[in-house]
């Protein structure tokens, strides 16, 4: 085995990144697709929550990163809700 071996992220890692990268993605482009001019203030708070939560599964596995205990439920609810394109942002 690789000294780089140690350093390589696994497949379950990669793949929480990429969905972490991809909540981080809409919380960012949800503006610019559905305009912000009718969500609420907990609309908001929602996406600023995601973009949070996807930046935490991108470190999960890194030295001080995320683990799966730094998830609370809420944040977990968040994440099986956008895997399941069940996302509601509040609007008006």
């Amino acid at each position: 085995m690789s000294q780089l071996a140690y350093f390589e992220s696994t497949p379950e890692q990669k793949q929480l990144a990429a969905l972490g990268r991809d909540m981080m993605d809409y919380s960012e482009n949800y503006g610019k697709e559905f305009g912000l001019k009718n969500v609420t203030d907990a609309g908001l708070t929602t996406l600023n929550e995601m973009s949070h939560v996807g930046y935490m599964l991108t470190t999960v596995g890194a030295a001080w990163g995320a683990s799966a205990q730094s998830f609370s439920a809420t944040e977990r609810k968040m994440i099986v809700d956008f895997s399941n394109k069940q996302v509601d942002i509040e609007r008006k």
